[in-house]
């Protein structure tokens, strides 16, 4: 199912930005971006990633879906079905078609080379009756006969002929419908379009979709990243590509990541505050994509940056 697929929705936004400043609050307490030791910085953080909102594009009842919430999924792995079996049995019926039209055509062909041998033969005897009965050694009823037992035939061979190039037009308007069927179940079937895990079932089997019903949402592994935010007199003592270590709570292995963006504009502070003091204040979001091979790493889990500073 080639199915819509959008990245988040503004309510998974919203939530994940409140939990996410929740951590954040929590952190600031305790490390606000301090430097324990001379040349390091160290900020909470919290694993985000892309989440893929897949939507059907058609209509109908889903038949199959064989997946459940915290699962992994690879990439082209089926996820639903929506009324396949109705177009699965189109399928059926055009095999079934295709060949009764075959045996036709195959009868057909038989008739037109006993058919073919016959014209050869009547057209000789035409011949060889015209050459006698300019010697009047046949009637001209015999001719006669025999070219009408010609001309009979020559008209069953035009009638099979076009009965033959009918079934061919048949056969051809067949495959074009098969090809349809086939592009209009990928519609119906609907595939992950990452290695992910599924975050959250929005229907289940029996329950009837429409065009932009969301189906399912898929957290794409490979796009998970820490977010952290920062003071303005930090942004000048980092730079992009520059490594860092990340530890997650409660784990003894350290990771390692390097900084994959910078955010242009201070958040959380309102825009009216315009004093210098509090301007201070202002947090910019660093962005650091991490080496996780292991796995790690799942979305939500808070984090400790740690990364040295240029002086």
């Amino acid at each position: 199912m080639k199915g819509l697929a959008t990245k988040d929705t503004k309510n998974t936004k919203e939530v994940r930005f409140f939990i996410f400043f929740s951590v954040l609050v929590m952190f600031l307490v305790m490390v606000s971006c301090s430097e324990g030791d001379k040349g390091v910085i160290k900020a909470p953080g919290i694993v985000d990633g892309d989440i893929i909102t897949l939507k059907s594009t058609v209509a109908g009842t889903i038949q199959q879906m064989d997946i459940s919430e915290g699962e992994k999924v690879v990439k082209g792995k089926q996820l639903v079905q929506v009324d396949v079996d109705k177009i699965e049995n189109q399928l059926k019926e055009l095999e079934i078609t295709g060949k009764e039209i075959e045996v036709n055509s195959q009868k057909i062909s038989k008739k037109l080379g006993f058919l073919e041998s016959n014209i050869r033969y009547l057209r000789k005897q035409v011949e060889r009756f015209r050459r006698l009965k300019k010697k009047n050694a046949v009637p001209g009823e015999k001719l006669e006969a025999m070219e009408l037992k010609l001309m009979e035939a020559e008209t069953s061979q035009f009638d099979l002929k076009k009965a033959l190039e009918g079934l061919e037009i048949q056969k051809e308007k067949i495959e074009n419908k098969r090809e349809y069927l086939h592009l209009l179940l990928e519609d119906h079937v609907l595939l992950s379009p990452v290695d992910g895990v599924v975050m959250e079932k929005f229907v289940s089997a029996g329950e009837t979709v429409f065009p932009g019903t969301a189906i399912v949402d898929i957290l794409d592994t490979s796009s998970l990243y820490v977010e952290i935010f920062i003071e303005e007199k930090e942004m000048g003592r980092l730079k992009l590509n520059q490594q860092t270590k990340i530890r997650v709570d409660g784990a003894d292995k350290e990771l390692t990541g390097v900084i994959s963006l910078f955010g242009k504009k201070a958040e959380f502070s309102p825009k009216y505050i315009i004093s210098e003091k509090e301007r201070k204040s202002l947090l910019y979001q660093v962005k650091i994509t991490v080496q996780d091979p292991e796995g790690i790493l799942k979305i939500g889990m808070p984090v400790t940056v740690t990364f040295g500073v240029m002086e």
